[in-house]
């Protein structure tokens, strides 16, 4: 029988994914970690039999004898650059089904370079980044570039949180300083700060790469988005989205993605790391950055309020007109991140996928399968994308 190992379970999003996977009522979860008398806490509180594994997940190794090529990985143990290569290496090695719930630009850029050769060969499929970062905008994007048609070459994405439950008035509202603390744990805020200074990528059909992405510092450009009548601006960021995309949709020119949970502030600070440039990246301004992810205000401050995910996709032709836009709703981040890697690994132990390799979720899933594994996670189309009437631009060049 296969069994679904879940890493990361005695943190955050790692136990709502065990409760997830109990409200799944999953039969065969194996809790994999270094500490068995937390993950043992973990397992009674949510009310899942579950067996438990001590391991270390940054040894080379540590779970080569463990993980068979019918079984399912769910990975949440962060920060991945540092801690999830060795479980991403263990599944491709196993030919095993892998899901994570990594948003870092440079660890799913390993995962495609390096580890997609090992994945194809052994016949894995492995899915980085099946979470909020960064199924939404798969999802919106489809739903845009598919009412657009073949006349558009590029397309944008923008993530945004809003407080409030979906299907509640206020979507339009943007959060404030401390509403964005009080619907975030600490380590995404830790994680938001070291934005500017990571190395990042854009896809722009780059022929000398074998992907068409080329190095693209964050927040290189802003993105401009309408949800509910109000302008949304979002910093660009790595995305899955430009592995996924231009996979599936063979005519995409360029993809961008945006991060829009800064508010307001988000073209004030789009534009200092733009100015910044290198200045920001180099070693001096990483270890000020860590600093001061390690001392920000409210550090113990987990999340308090109803907040809801809001992610939009414009699809632009050739001639930079905003040809068609949709806009997807769902629950908050850690919710829908849980609720999905459980949906998804509860299912793929019955009906793995048909492909190998590294992937995105439309790729690897197609469309109807992933639309049907976000519906239940709580995602839904707020409309019918619409097409443009008029000859608006897209966010400029």
């Amino acid at each position: 029988m296969s069994q679904i190992y879940l890493l990361g379970a005695t943190g955050y999003t790692g136990s709502r994914t065990l409760g997830a996977l109990a409200d799944e009522r999953a039969d065969n979860v194996v809790l994999v970690g270094r500490n068995p008398e937390r993950m043992r806490e973990r397992a009674r509180a949510s009310a899942l039999e579950c067996e438990v594994v001590a391991a270390d997940v940054s040894v080379p190794g540590a779970l080569d004898d463990l993980v068979r090529s019918d079984d399912v990985v769910i990975s949440t143990v962060g920060p991945f650059q540092r801690l999830g290569r060795e479980v991403a290496r263990s599944a491709a090695k196993a030919g095993a089904i892998y899901l994570d719930s990594t948003g870092e630009p440079p660890f799913i850029e390993w995962m495609f370079r390096t580890l997609g050769p090992v994945a194809t060969e052994n016949g894995a499929v492995m899915i980085p980044a099946f979470g909020y970062d960064f199924v939404p905008g798969h999802i919106a994007a489809a739903a845009a570039l598919d009412s657009a048609g073949p006349a558009a070459v590029a397309v944008e994405i923008g993530y945004f949180l809003a407080p409030g439950l979906p299907g509640t008035p206020g979507r339009d509202r943007i959060p404030t300083l401390r509403q964005l603390v009080d619907l975030t744990t600490p380590g995404t805020r830790a994680s938001l700060t070291g934005v500017v200074a990571e190395p990042s990528f854009a896809f722009r059909k780059a022929p000398g790469d074998s992907y068409g992405l080329r190095t693209a510092a964050s927040g290189e450009r802003l993105l401009r988005f309408v949800i509910d009548g109000t302008e949304r601006t979002a910093m660009t960021i790595g995305g899955s989205e430009h592995f996924g995309l231009p996979d599936v949709y063979g005519n995409l020119e360029r993809v961008d993605v945006g991060l829009g949970w800064f508010g307001a502030a988000t073209p004030a600070i789009q534009r200092i790391t733009a100015v910044g440039g290198a200045a920001l990246r180099s070693r001096a301004a990483v270890s000020a950055t860590k600093w001061l992810a390690e001392h920000l205000p409210w550090q113990g401050t987990m999340p308090s309020l109803p907040g809801r995910t809001l992610v939009a996709a414009n699809a632009i032709d050739a001639d930079g007109t905003t040809s068609a836009t949709a806009v997807v709703e769902g629950p908050e981040p850690y919710e829908f991140t849980a609720r999905l890697l459980a949906v998804a690994a509860t299912s793929l132990t019955a009906r793995p996928p048909e492909v190998s390799g590294v992937h995105g979720p439309l790729a690897a899933f197609g469309s109807a399968v992933l639309r049907g594994f976000t519906e239940r996670a709580g995602l839904r189309q707020l409309t019918p994308p619409i097409r443009a009437a008029e000859n608006s631009k897209g966010s400029p060049r």
